[in-house]
């Protein structure tokens, strides 16, 4: 289901990457990690909120220099 129009407030994957300038991937990697909530939509075709992707853009992420000292430091 792709939208007609989108609700007045709300992204698509495609327009919030384009909004915080990134790609559609990146995009569902913040949901992934728990860094940005889909507000609607369905599964396959999510909707987010323009607060929210702002947010997400401007929340510290790890770097992959700190995620593999994390890994080795826990084993």
């Amino acid at each position: 289901m792709r939208y007609a129009s989108v609700p007045p407030g709300f992204l698509t994957t495609e327009l919030a990457a384009q909004a915080a300038g990134v790609k559609p991937a990146t995009v569902r990697d913040w949901v992934r990690r728990g860094i940005l909530q889909r507000a609607a939509g369905s599964p396959r075709h999510p909707l987010y909120t323009v607060d929210a992707v702002t947010a997400a853009k401007a929340a510290p992420k790890p770097n992959s220099t700190r995620a593999r000292r994390a890994t080795v430091n826990s084993a």
